[in-house]
């Protein structure tokens, strides 16, 4: 539910403003909120003011520090459990001064420069290693042309490598060559791999300048070694990159352990740390959001209703009778700025993440979570509506409930996934479903209220009967939300729209001889002042939302498509396997559909329940434009 707010004003001597906003950081339930540039107090005037220049410096170097101590931390493989703190846990001991002081900035100098240097070490020679897999490919090809020309004097050697495609310049390149040595020059060609041909030249040095001019002039890419090893013969360099190459594992692994050294010492200490520096750069913003004069503060914020007492006895108790703490009336023209506080029980808490990737809803709307908590589970296992896939579903949410618990996105989804199987397998129970009609051949089951594949006209009534409720739910609580903000006149629409809807309902049951004839005069006449009241209220776009509200509860016959096609995937799983005459080959082909249908399972009820929920039931009263309730709080 959206909880009640109070808008709250706290006043006290200005000498007492760091003191108070350490303290309401500390109690994290005032959402602090920016003071108009002037406000009258007691026939004076206070403004708000730019935050003293030393404390704005403080702010920037403290900034500044925190960026310095993340890069760090970021940079330091996460270390648990971490070697005890001298001092304990809880701020080390140290305070803003030791961390502002030219020692402790020492030792960040020096911890900041042998973390980079050693992961500038790790990446230099993860690179080398990279380089050294592509020469050791092309030096191993020709090794063996290099060792026949090794101990000539007075010639040069030189290494190219040729695409096999241009394989047809060789003979004109060793022709050139050729000419250029005189004739006395070798020329040794060998296959490196399927993409390339290495070539080895041997000629007298006094070609050199010549020769590789050619051989820049026909754009071959010359064997050039990394500058480590340019003084050395290829065979040489070889034999020392094969030897280099075998040392490297052991240099990174060297390094990793210094770095893990590094983090068990540091890597909650940085965090500490920080989170130290962030809490204090948050209480310095904060001054810029508190109106001052030479002696007075006053400091505005929202919290919920059941919690000013709280803050009261907190004042109270910490600075008596020189911080006074009122309730403030909230204006008109506030309401929508009042921040949106959603709280709900544990039972239904998970289902508010659906409402994460929504803008919240207006204050003193309806939260929608308790109909999501309801409708979601209730669509999905309808669609869904197998003990046996519902109980694997149950299995796998339980897994990874307690796989992703630190994380609250994700356990709050397989919460949700945890009730949706519930459902499930409720369904399953009444359609008489275990993986398809496993249950009925075994002479197990039955269905209790209906076969979903037998009776499709049935399902689908019920599709579109819960459908119509579900939607007029919805306009009802259009009229609430409305009669709660005094918007009379939208009320009456959504309330016209609602009968209209109704009054067709009752004609078309007259029609199809579900209830006496008598009432189709009736059901016409209201219709009809129904609509004329929507056109006076809303005018043309009345009827066309009315037509809008016919398709919405249509839309909800997705629910027996979509129902019906997993029951069928189920059963061609169950006759696939049966068709085969050897039992196990009969298992492994059925399960193997049973295990598509349960992936399916997961994502089709979840996406269309969440598409009947966002598309057809929240257009009807839920109203965007709310601001989130942010207290001034202290991180995790």
């Amino acid at each position: 539910m959206i909880k009640a707010m109070s808008k709250v004003q706290l006043i006290g001597s200005k000498g007492l403003m760091d003191e108070v906003i350490r303290l309401l950081h500390n109690l994290g339930i005032v959402h602090i909120e920016s003071i108009p540039a002037r406000i009258e107090l007691e026939d004076s005037y206070l403004k708000r003011q730019p935050i003293e220049r030393g404390k704005a410096l403080l702010k920037e170097s403290l900034e500044r520090m925190f960026e310095r101590l993340n890069s760090i931390h970021l940079l330091l493989p996460a270390s648990d459990p971490p070697l005890p703190l001298q001092g304990g846990d809880k701020g080390m001991g140290l305070v803003l001064a030791d961390i502002t002081s030219n020692a402790f900035l020492d030792e960040v100098d020096k911890l900041e420069k042998e973390v980079k240097g050693l992961h500038a070490e790790k990446a230099g020679l993860s690179e080398e290693i990279s380089s050294i897999g592509r020469y050791e490919k092309i030096l191993k090809g020709i090794a063996p042309l290099v060792a026949k020309l090794k101990g000539l004097n007075n010639f040069e050697t030189i290494g190219i490598t040729i695409d096999r495609a241009k394989e047809d310049i060789i003979p004109l390149l060793e022709n050139e060559v050729g000419r250029i040595a005189e004739e006395r020059h070798q020329f040794f060609v060998k296959d490196i791999d399927k993409d390339t041909i290495g070539i080895v030249i041997t000629y007298p040095k006094k070609y050199d300048a010549t020769m590789k001019a050619l051989i820049a002039s026909e754009a071959i890419a010359e064997i050039k070694l990394p500058e480590r090893y340019t003084e050395m013969t290829l065979f040489d360099a070889l034999k020392v990159m094969i030897k280099r190459r075998e040392e490297m594992p052991v240099l990174i692994m060297n390094i990793d352990n210094r770095l893990n050294m590094l983090a068990k010492k540091w890597y909650k200490k940085l965090e500490l740390l920080m989170r130290l520096l962030r809490d204090t750069v948050d209480e310095l913003k904060t001054l810029a959001y508190c109106a001052h004069t030479r002696f007075t503060f006053v400091i505005v914020g929202w919290i919920p209703k059941d919690k000013f007492h709280a803050l009261s006895a907190a004042i109270m108790d910490k600075f008596g009778d020189k911080v006074m703490v009122r309730e403030m009336e909230i204006r008109e023209d506030e309401i929508d700025l009042i921040p949106v506080y959603i709280k709900n029980p544990k039972l239904l808490k998970p289902f508010e993440v659906f409402l994460n990737i929504l803008p919240p809803p207006k204050y003193g709307s309806v939260d929608p979570t308790p109909y999501l908590a309801l409708f979601f589970p209730t669509f999905f296992g309808l669609i869904l509506g197998d003990i046996g896939y519902g109980g694997i579903l149950f299995v796998l949410s339980r897994y990874l409930k307690k796989r992703f618990k630190a994380r609250e996105y994700l356990s709050s989804l397989a919460s949700v996934l945890t009730i949706s199987s519930l459902f499930a397998m409720a369904f399953g129970i009444l359609f008489g479903e275990f993986f398809g009609d496993l249950g009925e051949r075994f002479g197990l089951l039955h269905p209790i209220i209906f076969d979903r594949v037998k009776a499709m006209k049935v399902f689908l009534l019920l599709a579109i009967g819960i459908g119509a409720g579900h939607i007029f739910l919805g306009l009802m609580l259009a009229i609430v939300n409305y009669i709660h903000r005094g918007k009379g006149r939208e009320a009456m629409a959504k309330a016209s729209t609602l009968i209209l809807m109704l009054a067709l309902i009752a004609i078309l049951a007259v029609l199809a001889g579900y209830l006496p004839k008598g009432l189709i005069t009736p059901g016409v006449v209201i219709m009809l002042a129904a609509f004329i009241i929507l056109i006076l209220f809303e005018g043309v776009i009345g009827p066309l939302e009315a037509v809008k509200t016919i398709g919405n509860i249509l839309s909800y016959a997705r629910i027996m498509a979509i129902g019906t096609a997993s029951v069928a995937l189920a059963l061609l799983a169950n006759k696939l396997g049966g068709l085969t005459d050897n039992v196990i080959l009969g298992i492994f082909i059925a399960g193997i559909v049973h295990i598509i249908n349960i992936l399916l399972g997961i994502l089709s009820p979840g996406i269309q329940a969440l598409r009947l929920h966002y598309v057809e039931f929240f257009s009807k009263f839920y109203q965007t434009g709310g601001r989130r309730y942010e207290p001034f709080k202290k991180g995790k």
